[in-house]
């Protein structure tokens, strides 16, 4: 039997369970697992949910039936109310808000991603200048499979970020690192992977950062040494 939950966000007319999840910043797999298993909703979710569709967190978490007054919510009853052209209307700006939404979310996260990309720049630059200068004169550094790269470069982050740390990290120390990490390998995947050139596989990058630096003077930066 459906649970109230999927009935309050089809009433609020969300189709799909990812539309809805996706709007309010729920983790779509997560939002799924509420509307089959209710009563395993969170304290803090159930209070949201029941905000956003403005019923009772009983109703929410399936322990009493939702007013079918309030199912679709005040904006949508309203918006019942309204003549066809005036549906219309709102239909259109709905739909430009929502275009427009989605430009600003897509510029913050691209602000937020932008960083981590260009640590991952920097990090796998590191460690293939240390897999260089560890090889013999004419060996090529080079990996088996764009997984084994991946690898490789997570663990040398942890590595890198283990001896940031020292002997006398805190659990939280290492619970903000591995964060970190995973925001870095998250950059990775967006910018690296594989393809099949005349049976062989290709590795590439794409990668628009560089590293900026700044000299003591431009005899310093003919030779090389910049400042911190």
């Amino acid at each position: 039997m459906a649970s109230n939950l999927l009935k309050l966000r089809k009433a609020a007319g969300y189709k799909n369970s990812n539309e809805f999840a996706v709007e309010y910043e729920i983790p779509t797999s997560t939002y799924a697992r509420y509307e089959s298993n209710p009563d395993k909703i969170p304290m803090d979710r159930a209070w949201q949910l029941a905000d956003i569709f403005g019923t009772t967190i009983d109703a929410i978490v399936d322990r009493e039936a939702p007013d079918p007054a309030c199912m679709r919510g005040e904006v949508q009853l309203e918006y019942d109310g309204l003549t066809p052209e005036a549906r219309q209307l709102a239909d259109e700006l709905r739909e430009f808000v929502l275009m427009k939404d989605e430009k600003i979310r897509a510029r913050h996260r691209r602000e937020e991603e932008r960083p981590y990309e260009a640590l991952c720049y920097q990090y796998e630059q590191q460690m293939l200048s240390e897999l260089r200068d560890g090889a013999a004169f004419g060996e090529l550094v080079a990996f088996d499979s764009a997984e084994a790269a991946r690898a490789a470069f997570e663990s040398f982050l942890q590595e890198q970020a283990a001896k940031k740390r020292g002997r006398l990290s805190t659990k939280a120390q290492k619970i903000v690192d591995d964060q970190v990490i995973e925001k870095i390998m998250a950059a990775y995947d967006r910018t690296h992977g594989e393809f099949e050139f005349e049976g062989m596989q290709v590795l590439w990058s794409s990668v628009d950062h560089g590293v900026m630096v700044e000299y003591d003077s431009e005899a310093s930066a003919r030779d090389g040494d910049a400042k911190a």
